[in-house]
């Protein structure tokens, strides 16, 4: 079993506050009372995100462990607002359900696409990287 050193840590901790930091000012763009427009568009960002950290910048390039944590982990782990979704979800489901059931399949199957777009990316990227 593989422990985390200091440097993992410290770099999972940094990538986490730039996460968080990127997170809240997309939800101040684009959030507003009725909506959740922002927290949609973070998880969908973050969903592509994932996949081209883990799968291009991993794989095709000969990153650190520590750099991958804080990109990978850190950053879009933060950014990410799954647990914002439910809540939110759960909150106006009896406001308004035909729109909160629509906004639900969104970030399940557009961010299903959205991480194999994230896959497709890094293999084209790491496709065209080979040939140079």
């Amino acid at each position: 079993m593989q422990r985390l050193r200091y440097q993992d840590i410290l770099a999972m901790f940094i990538g986490g506050c730039f996460g968080g930091i990127a997170c809240w000012e997309i939800g101040l763009w684009l959030n507003d009372a009725d909506t959740m427009l922002g927290t949609t568009a973070v998880n969908l960002i973050g969903r592509f995100l994932l996949e081209f950290v883990t799968y291009g910048l991993a794989v095709y390039i000969d990153l650190p462990g520590w750099l991958i944590l804080a990109l990978g982990t850190g950053f879009v782990g933060a950014f990410t607002t799954f647990s914002t979704m439910v809540p939110n979800l759960y909150k106006n489901v009896g406001e308004s359900p035909v729109y909160e059931i629509r906004i639900f399949l969104l970030e399940l199957l557009v961010g299903l696409g959205a991480a194999f777009s994230g896959y497709l990316c890094a293999e084209a990227w790491g496709r065209r990287r080979q040939t140079w």
